[in-house]
């Protein structure tokens, strides 16, 4: 029966079969200068009219004349109803959901432990976490039964996690929070909301729930994207996680140590702390430990390494910590603060790093002009040392002179082997006419190419000033072109004067005389005896030289303070210049420790080259510690020329971390025009200790491996108090409102739906259906019919 009614009013099959309210309406096409009612209404009163008059004159009966008039008026009311085309219509309603973004903060700051449940306290992040999915997800379940639910992850933009459907568990959008961890970068609340806003722009929201912290860093244009969301109507429903409250935390800020040290020195360790929270007079212990073994390192017998610091205030606190290395090889060392009271986190208390400890025998070739005081002290102060094995070359001796030191000689080396017997190399005010070109050319090579160590120690006569257009000057870490000959080698005045230590002398051990730093600053300034003399006009090559000690008043040809001790590293081996000759003063009234620490760790620093090398190559971190998100790289230094040329163009490494778990075997690549170094970058995406290990590369070379920690971006706890009075402006400014975590199920449920129901209307026309074709034949036939029937035809 519906089929043939579709039929007839010209309907698409199943039109009256839909759910809904069949209206009837019309949609005439007359002219807008009257309205439809007043066109119908004059179009009827001349129909009837015309009808009226047709049908007067007609010669019958009146009956017949008001049939034949009432067929005619059906007709033409028929055809005006036609004029006026009506439509059927089919009435239904659409429901149109609310939607309800939630918005999660996983950025760094969301890992402080500030959220107190009971006794327990909980991060932040967990804290979030345990809003929304706590007691099998019931706020979910229940919010989604209103609303449509879509939520977010966001620290620096946001990204969206499974969505929940409004028939089903919310099982992976739980799965997806559950994985979420606080490693952003940075953090753009205002920003995030508003991105989120813009992608819902369209749809019925509810409003926008936030959990976060509110910490904006960098800080944002919250005013712009509040404007946004107020002319856009969306609210702001934000949900404050942690506490507003002063934290307390000591965090290692940075560790650093020198990278390469020998058995028995003082290693030392600069430490870096930040400090927030603590009351004047607090105390902070800060111990050295083994990483791999967790025993105590010691200074000396019976002392540990650590120290106890008194803080007054809030802020940095440096301190050196040292050690004495005992065990030739690689040494992982932990520096650990031990945890204050009500610390925001521990998890950047400790810090790693890894020191490679040499074996402290070192030969030493020491050459010089003529017996000066310099030499002789010298000499008899290594000659005693027993970590160094010196050969004595004075040039000014007699042929039949015994040559003196713990391995006598009797000629300057004259060919490369006979230079590899040696670490070091050390010329005093020698005359450059006493080598051969070739002599000094394989003296740079040794430095250059094999790691020697190559030192001078500047005299009145020949050195530095004779060296200029040689070899040697290649070398040094001074530029020699302004240094003169004093006239009649003038010694100088009488007016004494004490180095003064740059910043990187002080991180040298050459003038770590003391433990204390700054008893070693105090020594230094007040007590060390004067010295005398120095050579005029050498100045460190930009670059290359690196002063670590400067005269207290005089200048240079370059405007600095003149230069007294300068080091450098050219090629594979390191080099120093000493522009003063008098150190042996520093015997006087110090017994022999001060000179001999001097000239002991200057010769260990010049020999490091040599040392290394031995191991055939090094691998090592550009920096120990990396911020998440940053690209840590990791260097391998090929110091054998011929295993250079016969590895390949990539060497594959391992990456584990702090577990041992094997995370990557990332590729280290040859890089181009340098045959001896090969390089990886790994992202740092991340929280962690990482070590990269090299396995053996060659028989004979043993596996290498360094240590790298990625930390939290510093500016993201910088300080993590949650920014309510921001949160505020936030969930204002847009009609929305502050929800207090404790609140937070029963008012985000109480949130109303923005849901719309809007009817939608199918219409179809039934002026031109088959029933007014019908409708219009059956009148005009019973028209005609009746007419015959009438005698009117």
């Amino acid at each position: 029966m519906l089929r043939f009614l579709e039929f007839i009013f010209g309907l698409e099959r199943g039109f009256l079969s839909r759910d809904g309210d069949l209206v009837l309406r019309f949609d005439p096409p007359w002219p807008g200068i009257a309205p439809a009612w007043v066109w119908n209404l004059i179009l009827a009163l001349l129909v009837l009219a015309w009808v009226a008059w047709i049908y007067r004159r007609e010669n019958t009966t009146p009956r017949k004349r008001i049939v034949l008039a009432t067929l005619r008026v059906t007709l033409f009311a028929l055809l005006l109803a036609m004029l006026n085309r009506p439509m059927l219509g089919l009435v239904q309603s659409r429901g149109e959901p609310s939607v309800l973004p939630i918005l999660i903060d996983d950025s760094a700051s969301m890992q402080v432990r500030d959220v107190t449940d009971g006794a327990q306290p909980h991060s932040r992040l967990d804290a979030a976490r345990n809003l929304l999915t706590s007691s099998d997800a019931r706020l979910l379940r229940e919010l989604s039964k209103t609303h449509t639910l879509r939520l977010f992850r966001f620290s620096s933009s946001p990204s969206p996690l499974p969505a929940i459907a409004s028939d089903g568990p919310p099982t992976e959008a739980v799965a997806a929070i559950d994985k979420l961890t606080p490693a952003g970068q940075g953090t753009q609340v205002a920003r995030s909301v508003k991105q989120v806003a813009e992608e819902l722009q369209g749809q019925h929201v509810a409003g926008l729930v936030v959990l976060t912290d509110g910490r904006d860093v960098p800080a944002g244009n919250w005013a712009r994207d509040i404007e946004f969301l107020r002319g856009a109507g969306m609210r702001v429903y934000a949900v404050p996680v942690g506490s507003d409250k002063r934290l307390r935390n000591v965090a290692i800020e940075r560790a650093t140590a020198q990278d390469v040290v020998f058995q028995g020195d003082l290693a030392s360790i600069h430490v870096q702390l930040s400090v927030t929270g603590v009351e004047p007079g607090e105390r902070i212990h800060i111990d050295l430990k083994d990483a791999k073994g967790g025993r105590l390192l010691k200074r000396e017998e019976g002392k540990d390494a650590g120290r106890t610091l008194t803080v007054q205030s809030d802020g940095t606190v440096e301190t050196d910590l040292v050690f004495r290395a005992e065990q030739i090889g690689p040494q992982d060392v932990l520096v650990d603060v031990a945890p204050i009271d009500g610390e925001l986190t521990t998890d950047d208390n400790s810090r790693r790093l890894q020191l490679s400890v040499l074996d402290a025998k070192v030969n030493l070739l020491y050459i010089d002009g003529y017996p000066r005081w310099e030499y002789r002290y010298l000499r008899n102060q290594m000659t005693r040392d027993k970590t160094v094995s010196i050969s004595c070359l004075l040039t000014s001796a007699d042929p039949g002179f015994i040559q003196e030191g713990s391995k006598p000689i009797r000629f300057f080396p004259q060919t490369m082997d006979q230079f590899l017997e040696y670490d070091v190399v050390l010329v005093g005010d020698v005359d450059p006419r006493q080598f051969t070109d070739a002599q000094m050319t394989m003296l740079q090579d040794f430095v250059v190419k094999k790691g020697g160590g190559f030192g001078m120690i500047a005299g009145p006569r020949y050195a530095p000033q004779a060296y200029r257009n040689t070899p040697v000057e290649a070398i040094l870490p001074v530029d020699i072109s302004a240094v003169r000959t004093p006239a009649g080698n003038d010694r100088g005045g009488t007016q004494g004067f004490r180095p003064v230590i740059t910043p990187e002398g002080e991180a040298s051990p050459i003038f770590r005389f003391f433990s204390d730093r700054d008893e070693n600053r105090k020594y230094i300034h007040d007590e060390l005896p004067l010295l005398y003399w120095y050579a005029r006009g050498a100045t460190a090559k930009s670059g290359v030289g690196e002063v670590l000690a400067e005269h207290p008043t005089d200048t240079g040809p370059d405007g600095r303070k003149a230069a007294l001790l300068v080091v450098g590293r050219p090629g594979a081996g390191r080099t120093l210049f000493s522009a003063i000759d008098d150190s042996w003063r520093w015997r006087f009234y110090t017994g022999e420790s001060i000179f001999d620490t001097y000239w002991v760790q200057q010769i260990r620093y010049l020999a490091r080259g040599r040392k290394i090398g031995q191991r055939r190559l090094t691998l090592a971190s550009l920096r120990p510690t990396y911020e998440l998100g940053e690209q840590a790289r990791v260097n391998v230094r090929i110091l054998d020329d011929q295993l250079a040329s016969t590895l390949a163009d990539q060497l594959s490494a391992e990456l584990t971390d702090s577990d041992g778990k094997l995370l990557a075997t990332p590729a280290l690549t040859r890089q181009p025009g340098q045959k001896d170094l090969f390089s990886l970058s790994l992202p740092a995406g991340q929280i962690g200790r990482f070590t990269v290990r090299l396995p053996s590369i060659a028989p004979g070379v043993e596996a290498v491996d360094t240590p790298f920690e990625v930390v939290a971006p510093k500016l993201e706890l910088s300080d993590p108090r949650v920014a309510r009075a921001a949160l505020s402006q936030l969930a204002g400014e847009t009609d929305g409102k502050v929800i207090e975590l404790a609140n937070a199920q029963a008012e985000l449920l109480a949130i109303p739906s923005a849901g719309r129901i809007v009817p939608v209307q199918t219409a179809r026309p039934i002026w031109s259906s088959p029933l007014v074709l019908i409708a219009l034949a059956i009148l005009l036939t019973a028209e005609w019919a009746f007419r015959k029937l009438a005698g009117l035809l």
